[in-house]
């Protein structure tokens, strides 16, 4: 009985972890996202690309609008700089990125201690792509 219990587990963990996306999987590709909140550098995107809805979580509530395929980041001190260089807000951006699994150390950034309220669960972290195709 409690081989079956735990066989039955075991199966159905493995059917629910296929079906979620890795993030490190985006790390080759460039693709679009749209900045929908953002506050001291941690935002929440909407992936543009149809080809990579399933790396986003759907039900996204801001401000009474639903949204879909989105999840939560942090930018580095350097990409906030070069964002707000060519826009005075960031929400609503379309940027290009990739996914990275660390920002380079910058000695001189300081990041206020704001956090999103309610921000999607899946994370990945990105950074601003100069050289997509």
């Amino acid at each position: 009985m409690k081989l079956t219990h735990l066989s039955l587990i075991l199966v159905l963990s493995l059917v629910f972890s296929a079906c979620d996306k890795s993030s490190s999987e985006l790390k080759d590709q460039c693709f679009e996202v749209k900045i929908l909140h953002e506050i001291c550098g941690n935002a929440v995107v909407q992936i543009l690309d149809p080809k990579l809805y399933a790396y986003g979580e759907n039900g996204y509530q801001l401000q009474g609008v639903t949204y879909d395929h989105v999840f939560t980041t942090t930018f580095s001190c350097a990409d906030m700089s070069k964002m707000f260089a060519t826009a005075s807000s960031l929400k609503g951006l379309r940027i290009k990125v990739r996914a990275t699994e660390r920002h380079e150390d910058e000695a001189n950034c300081i990041r206020c201690a704001a956090a999103i309220t309610n921000a999607p669960q899946k994370f990945t972290l990105l950074k601003l792509a100069t050289d997509c195709k």
